[in-house]
């Protein structure tokens, strides 16, 4: 198989704005999906794992089929398979009814079923229940109605293509041969024109998807060509675990407050500096002065 460069129609929807296709794109692609399967039911084979990651795009937006590590040969007499298996949320009823009933059967039109899931994945980005456990999923489609689109803007045709596909009960779903002449798939521009717009989309995806990471690649090399000026660590490091840059306030007042303090020169007009005073000095003693006593003279002898 030939390189498909586009990638795959999951990788498609996430990169398109509003990460939901144009109704003619969808149409589209259910068509080649739809000759895709025609030719292996004709051979007795399920694919049994659609959804929009094993739907590949070339560059020139040719739709093709992959993995089939889960696909199933039918019995040429019998027709029907019994085994458990697929991708949960896209996972037809019949088949995980299989999982709790042994006598439980399906044919290949539960790969039909996944298509409308696969349809609704383009339309909305997710599959339906995506927000739940795999196992809640597979316990709640079985009893759930079926899911249809949840916006009103699309066409009647796309919601009519949806309720016919998305049928509970797969002996009421319509094969690949009736749903190729559904008007959804029927009434679309030609294939040549659905190809050149899709084409189109794809070109311009891949080139924002190199701006981006043009981007990203020129500011990691920018940061570590960054050298701090005066000795003050670089203010641009990289956040952990993603290309995101941040500042590192902290690390930049780490780095000023070990910094040790720089001292100005003085300048003509600057004040002297005059000294800070020291403790105060004690007073000098003054000699004390000796003193001379006189003594009274003694009284004068009695008459």
């Amino acid at each position: 198989m030939e390189y498909c460069g586009a990638g795959s129609v999951t990788d498609l929807v996430k990169s398109t704005k509003g990460q939901s296709l144009k109704e003619e794109w969808i149409a589209f692609i259910c068509r080649e999906i739809l000759r895709g399967l025609k030719y292996l039911h004709e051979n007795k084979v399920i694919h049994r794992d659609i959804k929009g990651q094993n739907v590949l795009l070339t560059d020139n937006a040719e739709v093709k089929l992959v993995d089939f590590g889960v696909s199933a040969q039918l019995d040429r007499t019998i027709g029907r398979r019994n085994t458990f298996i697929g991708t949960p949320y896209w996972m037809a009823p019949e088949v995980i009814a299989c999982d709790e009933n042994p006598d439980a059967t399906y044919d290949n039109r539960s790969d039909l079923w996944s298509l409308g899931i696969t349809a609704l994945e383009m339309a909305e980005s997710q599959p339906p229940l995506c927000d739940l456990h795999p196992m809640r999923a597979l316990f709640l489609i079985p009893r759930n109605p079926p899911p249809r689109l949840k916006s009103k803007k699309w066409p009647k045709k796309f919601q009519s293509f949806i309720e016919t596909v998305l049928v509970k009960d797969y002996h009421q779903r319509p094969y690949t041969d009736q749903l190729l002449k559904h008007p959804f798939i029927r009434d679309q521009p030609t294939e040549r024109q659905a190809r050149i717009q899709l084409k189109d989309h794809i070109d311009t995806c891949k080139k924002r998807k190199k701006e981006r990471d043009d981007y990203r690649y020129s500011g990691s090399e920018n940061e570590e060509e960054e050298t701090g000026v005066g000795g003050e660590p670089s203010s641009i490091i990289q956040a952990p675990g993603d290309n995101t840059l941040r500042r590192n306030f902290q690390q930049i007042q780490e780095g000023r407050t070990h910094e040790p303090p720089k001292q100005s020169k003085s300048s003509k007009n600057d004040r002297e500096e005059i000294p800070e005073p020291g403790p105060p000095s004690r007073p000098s003693q003054i000699p004390q002065q000796r003193l001379i006593v006189v003594p009274d003279p003694p009284p004068p002898p009695p008459l």
